[in-house]
């Protein structure tokens, strides 16, 4: 099947937990409450993990100063972030890795994540992507 949905917390761990095996990851992250569904996990397990690794990563990030702060502890190469202005909130991520897209719904009631391995839909994503990361400083 090209699209899966997966829902609840541990569904949607185990597709972040899936993205450490990438050699590359692209990510929009526009959810700045997912504490709210998946606790910690985030930040004490899976973002130690993912930037200690040799993963190659590209991080398109709400343009915060908490998100700043965190930026300036990357080191700007292998982990690199640019910063987006948003209209309106939205408790969601889309990583990219491994000709697939993930997107990731924090929605307070019903948590999902969608997995899409059809690879118009990919490559569509990853032309949204690159279009916005040039346009990004």
């Amino acid at each position: 099947m090209d699209v899966q949905i997966l829902f609840g917390v541990d569904e949607i761990k185990k597709v972040y937990e899936k993205s450490l095996e990438a050699k590359a990851l692209n990510v929009i992250c526009l959810a700045q409450q997912y504490g709210r569904i998946i606790g910690d996990y985030f930040d004490k397990s899976y973002a130690p993990r993912l930037f200690g690794s040799q993963t190659i990563t590209r991080e398109i990030l709400t343009n915060s100063q908490a998100n700043r702060d965190d930026a300036g502890q990357k080191d700007g190469k292998k982990n690199q972030v640019r910063f987006i202005r948003t209209a309106k909130k939205s408790e969601s991520d889309l990583m990219i890795f491994d000709h697939q897209a993930i997107m990731v719904s924090y929605n307070q009631k019903a948590p999902f994540a969608l997995i899409i391995s059809d690879q118009e839909l990919v490559t569509n994503l990853e032309n949204q992507f690159e279009a916005l990361w040039g346009s990004l400083q």
